[in-house]
């Protein structure tokens, strides 16, 4: 029977070439990553309702014991779902299975057996369980057959498949494992639990008589640290011992609290020692700012209180996470120093007990990394090992490069082999003890060979491990502490005593908590495996975070509503999106000014043509007629080379006299594309009416304005394109045609009411789209015609006046439009003095009646070639009318000596806009 690894391997083969993962990006992440990404809406939709069905996953499972189980699961399964090459994804996985072995350490003993034996099972390698039940229950897991014998899909298959249901997957794990704190796991839990609680009568009186002599009081600074099994290390359920030290606020989760660090091995006496101890002051850290801290991820300062006999030196234990920040003795004069590993000592003077606070720090990064050392040592632990353990050493030293990976692979092979040892009386703990002490291979290899022992115990078989592939490691002992008083208050006493290791990383040069200890210890169990609140809910402790390896469900949903924000983005059209993101709008807001430019451009004229196909065979006539052909001449060249006239009259008579036959004398005419000197510039103004009768809606349901707004689209756009046309032509810049577009309109008669919709540009960006948008939607109260010309005509006076100040005659040519749904009551004199002063500037001004009820506009501005009026009779044509001006003006950007061949490009314009109106 294949592995279940090979057995995903071939549900979901590789599909195409397939990108590296992101180092800084979770599995769920890279999953989504190219459809957060990419353009398609269904790739999108797809992605948001994977998250979506996950996030319900999480949510059935949220009250349920054992997360690590529900963590196994979800990680696994989303790792045979990325689209990534073989190797890229065993690496992955093996990743993952290295932390979640370390997890195993939070479990009971049977929990984590059959948690380790899974993780065999993913990995395809042997597992000798430790209990009879979990090789039942593996064997269960791994069945191929129902009841009645016919070929299923095996459990493991089902819950680790890429391509199974996550509904699937939770059916498995309520029935199979833990249905709602009833199952599987809570039964193994429960007996883990009774064996704990089962002791003599006599160890149950020793105990009670040794809890009641506990004081306290913090001991004093050990010189050096014996590992050995202890009966009295952990509590049982129940048990409480006197705190000396109570930290506020408390938390959840397991926090390490560091007392004191041990860098060498004396092998003769079998402790662990440290030669020499320098002193120096502690560099203070300053508090978290309050609005920083986050108690769900432990980012909180806390306070440790505790009474401390003076005139002692007393170890102040400091979790990783945070640093000193301020000790407060009551006015008692105190010292406190660090040594060269960075372990912080108080002394205070004088004699007496001393009530003492310690303010510490929170550090944002939450590291779990130590001082870094100036001369990083292996210690000499000299010990003999079994064939296998060499064996896997050799493995380890193959297969990773750096300290900190190999050092994890050791762990894990530590925590795969050693049983967590607690002895149930003095006799059995001396017994132990006496065996590490006198064996021939070593303390360590005492281990090696019973493969039992307690937390100082294992971690010092994995230094000696460490030690033997090279690999500074020092002891560390100090204080596991977990769980919260009804008070809220954590404690450090003598229950809470636990030891760990240190490991070099000489990548960032520092020192990095790695426990070996094996499942087992009670003090080391994660609360979530038993209670059922969801991670959010505690204050985390050192193992929240160091070893995630799913984003927590704040995360989650941060992915969800990026991708449900991704979805809805592309809902829209490209044009749409970008025109959001450049006018800085909402993509609803977009998507009508989108669809207003869609119809401006879907105009027609009344053969049925687009206005703005019309519209670009004219002008990219224009651009082509720009450029004409001039004579230049180079030479002398032969007659055969394809010279023409004569050049040198005498050379010629020379070599012909000479007996050639066809003299080099010659002219060759040569074709040159030359730009003609002719108007430079075309500028177009728009003069929008914004008075309350604007308001008006035709018998099509839209209003005057909506309209008035399309034409101004569909002629601003179109020049735009020839714009960009007469750029792409590449014209000589001196006399290029520059084509630009203005935009004003009035909502009544004062200057304060005209407003400035798009500046004169050769532009109309997505900015000028939205501002003309918003702007012509605004309606006012009264007429501004001769405000708004005025203002027109100061302007163009102005660039005019300019030009002429540098010695530059003024070439370009100006057309005004302005639009206006009323008479001009009785400022009629003023609009056609405006259009005849504009005229003279090279300016045409063409006055549009909105609708009949304007048609004394047309009466009023007809009067070419100054000015010329027009009346739209129904609002609809009113786009085509601007047109139909545009092309009228437009005819004299032809160059004069390129119009008779533009004849009939012209004459088909005229037509197809004469009809219009």
């Amino acid at each position: 029977m294949r592995n279940p690894l090979e057995q995903l391997n071939s549900v979901l083969p590789n599909q195409g070439e397939a990108l590296p993962l992101a180092p800084q990006m979770s599995t769920i992440e890279h999953l989504h990553d190219e459809a957060l990404k990419g353009e398609s809406f269904e790739d999108a939709a797809e992605a948001l309702e994977s998250v979506e069905v996950l996030q319900a996953f999480r949510a059935r499972l949220k009250n349920a014991p054992f997360c690590s189980f529900h963590e196994l699961v979800e990680e696994v399964t989303n790792i045979r779902r990325l689209a990534v090459s073989k190797e890229e994804r065993a690496g992955k996985m093996e990743a993952l299975i290295e932390t979640l072995e370390q997890k195993a350490a939070r479990l009971s003993p049977r929990a984590a057996d059959l948690y380790l034996g899974i993780l065999a099972e993913i990995k395809g390698e042997q597992f000798q369980p430790r209990f009879d039940i979990t090789k039942e229950k593996i064997t269960e897991l791994k069945s191929t057959a129902d009841e009645k014998g016919n070929l299923k899909r095996s459990d493991l298959d089902i819950l680790f498949a890429g391509d199974t249901s996550w509904d699937i997957k939770l059916n498995r794990i309520e029935t199979r494992f833990d249905d709602r704190g009833v199952g599987y796991l809570s039964g193994m839990r429960a007996l883990d639990r009774r064996d704990r609680e089962e002791m003599s009568d006599d160890i149950r009186k020793w105990r009670e008589e040794e809890l009641k002599k506990a004081m306290p009081r913090p001991p004093g600074r050990r010189n050096e640290s014996k590992p050995g099994v202890d009966s009295m290390e952990r509590l049982k359920e129940g048990e409480r011992v006197p705190a000396y030290w109570t930290i506020e606020p408390g938390f959840d989760g397991t926090k390490y609290f560091k007392e004191q660090s041990f860098s060498s091995w004396d092998s003769e006496r079998n402790v662990w020692v440290e030669e020499e101890y320098k002193y120096s002051d502690v560099e203070l850290s300053p508090l978290l700012e309050k609005d920083k801290e986050d108690p769900k991820r432990g980012l909180v300062n806390i306070t440790m209180n505790s009474t401390i006999n003076a005139g002692d030196w007393i170890s102040c234990p400091i979790p990783y996470t945070h640093r000193l920040h301020a000790i407060d003795t009551n006015g008692r004069k105190y010292s406190v120093q660090q040594d060269q590993n960075g372990d912080v000592v108080i002394l205070i003077e004088g004699s007496g007990e001393v009530e003492v606070k310690v303010i510490l720090g929170v550090k944002e990064d939450r590291r779990l990394i130590s001082q870094k050392p100036k001369k990083p040592t292996v210690p000499n632990m000299l010990s003999e090992f079994s064939e296998e353990t060499i064996k896997k050493l050799a493995e380890i030293k193959k297969r990773k490069n750096d300290n900190i990976s190999r050092a994890r692979m050791i762990s894990a092979y530590v925590r795969s082999r050693v049983k967590y040892l607690a002895p149930k009386d003095r006799a059995e703990a001396d017994k132990y003890n006496a065996f590490y002490n006198t064996h021939a291979k070593g303390f360590a290899g005492a281990v090696d060979e019973i493969r039992e022992g307690d937390c100082d115990v294992v971690n010092t078989y994995f230094a000696a491990l460490c030690a033997k592939l090279n690999i500074p490691v020092r002891h560390v002992v100090g204080h596991s502490v977990k769980g919260r008083d009804n008070e809220g208050r954590s404690s450090i006493h003598s229950g809470t005593g636990h030891g760990w290791s240190e490991v070099y990383d000489e990548i960032r040069n520092e020192w990095v908590l790695i426990d070996a200890t094996p499942q087992g210890d009670s003090n080391l169990e994660d609360e979530r495996e038993k209670g059922g609140r969801r991670p959010s809910d505690y204050v985390a402790g050192d193992n929240e975070g160091h070893e995630a390896v799913r984003p927590s469900d704040e995360k989650l949903e941060e992915l969800r509503k990026k991708l449900a924000e991704h979805k809805e983005q592309l809902s829209y059209t490209k044009e749409e999106r970008q025109l959001a993101a450049g006018a800085g709008i909402e993509l609803k807001e977009a998507r009508k000014a989108v669809k207003e430019i869609d119809l401006a451009e879907r105009t027609r004229l009344p053969s049925g043509e687009l206005i703005v196909d019309a519209l670009t065979k004219l002008f990219n006539a224009i651009v082509e007629s720009r450029k004409m052909p001039t004579f230049g001449y180079t030479g002398p060249v032969r007659q055969s080379e394809g010279g023409e006239e004569i050049e040198d009259m005498t050379s010629h008579y020379i070599q012909a006299k000479s007996g050639d036959m066809d003299p080099r004398s010659r002219n060759l005419p040569s074709k040159e594309i030359k730009n003609e000197q002719i108007i430079g510039g075309f500028h177009v103004y728009m003069i929008g009416d914004k008075s309350g009768s604007m308001g008006a809606n035709t018998e099509e349901g839209e209003s005057l304005w909506q309209m008035q707004r399309r034409a101004m689209y569909l002629i601003f756009s179109s020049l735009h394109r020839f714009e960009r046309n007469i750029e792409r032509a590449g014209l000589q810049k001196e006399n290029a045609l520059s084509i630009q577009t203005e935009s004003i309109s009035f909502r009544g008669e004062s200057q304060e009411e005209i407003d400035l919709d798009k500046p004169l540009s050769a532009k109309f960006s997505a900015e000028d789209k939205v501002k003309l948008w918003h702007s012509l939607t605004t309606q006012g109260s009264g007429n501004g015609d001769v405000t708004a010309i005025a203002t027109i005509y100061d302007q163009i006076k102005k660039e005019v006046e300019e030009t002429e100040k540098r010695g530059v005659k003024d070439n370009c040519l100006r057309l005004i439009v302005a639009c206006s749904d009323g008479g001009y009551c009785g400022t009629e004199g003023q609009m056609q003095a405006y259009a005849e002063a504009l005229h003279k500037l090279n300016a045409v001004v063409v006055g549009v009646g909105l609708t009949e009820a304007a048609a004394s506009v047309k009466v009023v501005m007809e009067n070419p070639p100054v000015s010329r009026g027009d009346t739209v009779r129904d609002i609809n044509d009113l786009p085509a009318l601007v047109a139909k001006y545009l092309v009228m003006e437009a005819i004299k950007l032809f160059p004069l000596k390129a119009r008779e061949n533009a004849a009939q490009v012209i004459e088909s314009s005229m037509a197809k806009f004469n009809p219009v109106n």
